[in-house]
């Protein structure tokens, strides 16, 4: 018989640990702060210290900075885009790789405040993954909007011109135009998409990781936690690689897609 463990479930909302006026802090603010902190210092700590011959932590953030780029102009096709998002797209992947995979240090869930957890994942609440997600496709609204302007960005969307243009030609070709400018209206449905799919997919993933672990600590303790705890590893690795590539991709996109509208090369 294998050994069992007690193992409270995950709820969906995080828990509010305490008030600051109107805002309520939760578990899932507490510890993303604390994540956000951890890896400020240490990269602030980590540039003064930069030498001519690396050491072999410094070796190591060049190697991993070389990836990020390599990843990101993989998707961009572009080596000064990939630069230009490395910043956004290696933020990203640290905050979401270290937020999936902190909770699986042992005891950190345990630590309580007012019998209340006072950690939990910060992608493990979905106010964080959608605000994060909302942002990243704001940003590539508003990159595409500084790139070609406001109405050329307006116009992939509202194809007024292209039905003007249409009726112009025939009866037929105005038909056609009009199909168009309905799809470039739907396609505002398919920027609100985008959000849910990144918010969702990793609230998700995480969110069940967590349910299952506890289902499987209060089942089979030893033997088959050791193999989803060392799957969730991976699996938190992956989810925040799969969140910074659709960030990057969502940027390329529409760049691109304004590119293809306006036939100007794309920035960079």
């Amino acid at each position: 018989m294998f050994f069992q463990v007690d193992a409270a479930q995950p709820t969906v909302q995080p828990e509010a640990i305490f008030s600051i006026g109107s805002l309520t802090v939760t578990n899932a603010m507490m510890l993303g702060a604390c994540i956000t902190i951890s890896v400020l210092v240490f990269f602030f700590v980590a540039s003064r210290r930069l030498k001519l011959k690396p050491t072999s932590s410094q070796s190591f953030l060049e190697m991993m900075v070389e990836a990020f780029l390599g990843l990101i102009e993989q998707i961009t096709g572009n080596r000064k885009a990939a630069e230009q998002l490395l910043p956004l797209i290696g933020t990203i992947f640290l905050f979401f790789g270290i937020s999936n995979l902190i909770t699986l240090i042992p005891g950190l869930a345990s630590i309580t405040y007012n019998e209340v957890p006072l950690f939990r994942s910060p992608t493990n609440d979905f106010n964080m993954t959608f605000t994060i997600a909302l942002g990243i496709v704001l940003l590539s609204q508003v990159m595409s909007i500084k790139s070609f302007g406001l109405f050329a960005h307006l116009g992939k969307y509202v194809k007024i011109k292209e039905v003007v243009a249409g009726f112009r030609q025939g009866f037929g070709k105005g038909l056609i135009s009009i199909i168009d400018f309905a799809i470039g209206l739907l396609d505002v449905v398919s920027e609100l998409a985008k959000v849910l799919s990144l918010s969702l997919r990793l609230f998700g993933n995480m969110y069940a990781g967590e349910v299952l672990a506890a289902v499987l600590l209060g089942a089979f303790a030893f033997a088959v936690p050791t193999v989803w705890l060392a799957m969730n590893v991976l699996v938190g690795v992956l989810q925040a690689m799969v969140f910074g590539a659709l960030s990057a991709a969502y940027y390329t996109q529409a760049v691109k897609q304004m590119e293809e509208v306006t036939g100007e090369a794309l920035p960079v």
